[in-house]
Parts: C-alpha cells; structure tokens; sequence
C-alpha cells in the first residue's frame, strides 16, 4: 500500500515539475548530510572563486534546524518538505547531490549531477544481492535521470557504471571533491575545534564503519558493544595517549545510540552528526590529520589512502556481509591494503605495529591506490566544474 502511494505522489509530482519553467540560472544542492560529502566542497569551489554571479544558487535541507545552523552561507536555504523547497525543486535547471535526491520526479528538461557519496567496494545498485525487485525498479527510475556521474579511476568508472547499468559516457574520470579536503591544511585546527585537547595525544584514531542497520535492513552484526567494553583496549589507549574517534554511518547513528551505551572515557570520542553540523563540518574536514584509519566495508579507506597513511581493517562478519550484501571488488584480501583483525586482542597488537612503523603496508596501501585514485592531489573540484560547465 505505501509503495502505491509513494508511486501515486512522484506521478503526480513529475507532472507538476513537468509543466512548471525552469530558471536557466538556478542550481539546486542537496546532500546527505546536509552540506556534506561531494556537494560541500564543490558549492565552497563555486562561491569562493565567484563562477556563477548569477545563479541563484538554492540548498535543500533534510533537517530543519539546518536552515538556522547554516544561515551565514552564501546561498538561499530551504526545506525540502515545504512548499517552498518543492517549488525550488520545479524551477531549478540544475540539480546537484549526493544521493539521487529528487530522481524519481526529475524531468527532461532538468539536469541531475550526480556526484554520489563514495566509491564502491561493497556491491550496490544492480549488484547488490539484498535489493528486492521493487527496490530495483526504483532504482533504475534513478539512475536513467543521472545526466552526470563522477569517478576516481578508469576501474571505478567501470565499477560504477556496472551497478548503476549507466551509459559510460556520462561517467567522468574527475576524483571526489571531498577528497580536496585532506591536503588542507586547516584540517589541524578543523580537529583541534572539535576536541580542543587533541594536542595532549600522541595519535589520532579513527573508526569509520558502514552501515549494517537501516530501516528494516540488517547487513551483519555491529559488534559495536564488545569492541568498546573491552578494558584491554581502553587501557592500552590510555598508556599510549590515543586518541579512539568513533563516527558511525548518518543512517544508522539514531537507531545505535538507542540500544548501544558508550563508556565516558577520555581516550575514546564518539562524534556525532550534530557535533560535526554544529560547526559546519563534516568528517573531511577532520580526515587529513587522522593518524590510523579504522573501517570494515567502508568506501572511506579509498579516499583516505591519498595521503597515503595507516588503515586497519575490522571485517568481524566478513562471510555474513558478502552473503547478505557482497562486494563490487573481489577478493576482500587483495582491495584491502592493511592488516584484518577480528579481536580486540589483535586490534591492540596491530595498532602498536603501525604506531612503531608507519610504513607497515605501504606497498600494498600504493597499489591500490594506482588503481582506484588516478588523481592524487587537491583539484577534484576544478575537474568537476570544468564537466558540468559544458552542460551549463
């Protein structure tokens, strides 16, 4: 019945969008979360070197306390569930995101950058063993409205174009504008903002792992409680001066603060998705001075391997996740560049090894790194805009 419903509602928004004009000068952003991942840097590209005087550049928000947060930004904020943010939505010519907002009542005569949030190693789209019939449906009726997709390499534009069954003429081999972030160097002080005693520690962790609860989806086991119950590994950061940064994924962060409890400990941090919006941040911001990068199946490590740093990698329910959901790249071993730990005892002792030797993996860190970045510097933002200023 709600599938009907939501089916009835983007008939009848698509008419409506259909019929309404659209302004020439008008781009739409929106993201999840709100001004964040791809669409952040590049609406900052955009603003600081004045490109578009005359657009009227709009952003959509999902949260309305956002509107108040962000009001010294240089651009109009609405609400996408108002008539207001409706209406934007019908008269904007370009429309710029994150996560296919707006795709399944988009129109011809409107254009949809799709920057995406990542680039896959876990499978997605037409290869993700989970989706169901109608989800695949839905999201074919997506992926046809994409005008434009980003990349970061030949192998990543194969990758993509293969779970989004997309026209390989609309992928653009560009890197992520996000990615810029981690060769600012206000990423210190961006740290420093968030944890005004990060100083006193010696190293920075940070655990990033994907998302596994999400509506009614459950992709393998969080295993968050033991992991941070654990006085092992509370006691080695401590005797070390680590600091442990936990930030879980925007999607499933709600439903894992309610049924997990996190002990209150000086050498570990939970950063949550308000924190980073209440100083108009997000995790890129941070990223660039992180020490050791912790993940299971996150994209995040392919970013993160551009400065060419530690990453670890936690794959506790490796054989569960690639039943339920599976990979893009295979096998998991290889795309992985970094040592795969399974317990908190084998955590503590791989730590100590990248904290004694940095280069621990560093081969196999820039192998993977040739083939999923082909760009390695702070102009992915340039290259986007010079492919979307052809279609302006």
């Amino acid at each position: 019945m709600d599938n009907s419903i939501d089916k009835f509602k983007n008939f009848i928004l698509k008419g409506i969008n259909r019929v309404i004009p659209k302004k020439k000068n008008q781009i739409l952003f929106a993201s999840v979360p709100d001004f964040s991942d791809n669409a952040n840097p590049l609406f900052d590209f955009i603003i600081k070197n004045n490109i578009l005087p005359d657009f009227r550049i709009i952003w959509l928000v999902s949260d309305k306390k956002n509107i108040e947060i962000f009001r010294n930004l240089e651009c109009q904020i609405f609400y996408e569930k108002s008539i207001a943010g409706l209406y934007n939505i019908f008269r904007s010519k370009y429309i710029i995101t994150t996560h296919l907002h707006y795709c399944l009542f988009k129109t011809r005569n409107q254009i949809l950058i799709n920057l995406w949030h990542g680039m896959p190693l876990k499978a997605m789209g037409y290869i993700d063993k989970s989706e169901d019939e109608n989800s695949l449906k839905k999201f074919k009726k997506c992926t046809n409205s994409t005008d434009l997709m980003i990349a970061t390499s030949l192998l990543m534009k194969n990758a993509l174009v293969s779970c989004f069954y997309l026209d390989p003429r609309k992928v653009i081999i560009t890197g992520q504008p996000r990615n810029d972030k981690l060769f600012f160097a206000k990423s210190q002080a961006n740290l420093a903002d968030i944890v005004p005693n990060s100083s006193v520690y010696d190293k920075i962790v940070f655990f990033i792992p994907t998302f596994r609860l999400w509506e009614d989806r459950i992709e393998g086991d969080p295993f968050y409680n033991k992991l941070f119950s654990s006085e092992e590994l509370h006691s080695y950061l401590k005797k070390n001066k680590i600091l442990f940064i936990l930030k879980l994924h925007p999607f499933e962060e709600e439903k894992i603060l309610s049924h997990y409890s996190f002990s209150d400990n000086p050498n570990f941090m939970l950063l949550t998705n308000s924190k980073l919006q209440e100083k108009q941040y997000d995790i890129y911001d941070i990223l660039g001075s992180i020490d050791i990068l912790i993940t299971d199946y996150s994209s995040i490590y392919f970013d993160y391997l551009l400065i060419n740093r530690p990453i670890l990698f936690m794959p506790v329910d490796l054989e569960e996740y690639s039943k339920k959901r599976g990979f893009v790249l295979e096998p998991y071993e290889f795309w992985t560049p970094g040592p795969k730990v399974t317990t908190i005892e084998k955590l503590v002792e791989e730590l100590n090894i990248f904290i004694q030797n940095p280069d621990y993996y560093i081969e196999e860190r820039k192998l993977i790194n040739s083939l999923v970045n082909t760009y390695n510097d702070d102009h992915s933002c340039e290259r986007v805009w010079e492919s979307i200023r052809g279609r302006l």
